[in-house]
């Protein structure tokens, strides 16, 4: 492993760490300020989410809906494609537990995701400014979000 690919391993794990606290200003700290356009996009979101407004409020939201979340990665590839410019590429597994009344037990939910994301080199370190998750088995989370519901919408066998 180069030591490039230790730097940027050992980002992406804070930067995941930072998620599970719910430490969305430690995340923040890890994407680059000085871009007018960052981009995220989350597996859940309909749209990219483009700009530090749209980024913030979403950031927001997840501290709310919410209440616990773990993830871990592995697989991390690191490519430098120019100088000061990497693109990495992961496996993420996660498994939260949505906000909800305390009298109402919460059910985890999973889901194994690709991540993508380019970063680039600044005085600071390495800084995230685009980074974009893509559900692995996309059949198998609409088929648990609806069995939570009561409804079975891909029955087995079917």
């Amino acid at each position: 492993m180069t030591s490039l690919h230790i730097e940027i391993t050992d980002l992406i794990t804070r930067y995941v760490g930072y998620s599970e606290s719910m430490d969305f200003g430690g995340k923040k700290a890890l994407w680059d300020a000085d871009d007018p356009a960052p981009l995220l996009m989350p597996e859940e979101a309909h749209a990219p989410l483009v700009g530090w407004d749209a980024i913030d409020a979403y950031w927001s939201k997840s501290r709310v809906v919410m209440h616990t979340l773990k993830s871990r990665t592995a697989n991390h590839r690191v490519r430098e494609i120019d100088e000061g410019l990497v693109l990495a590429n992961y496996d993420m597994r996660w498994v939260a537990t949505m906000a909800g009344p305390k009298n109402v037990p919460s059910r985890p939910i999973a889901a194994d995701v690709r991540v993508t994301t380019l970063l680039r080199k600044k005085p600071e370190g390495w800084r995230f400014f685009h980074l974009m998750e893509g559900p692995i088995d996309l059949l198998a989370m609409a088929r648990e979000a609806y069995e939570r519901k009561g409804r079975i919408l891909f029955p087995i066998g079917a």
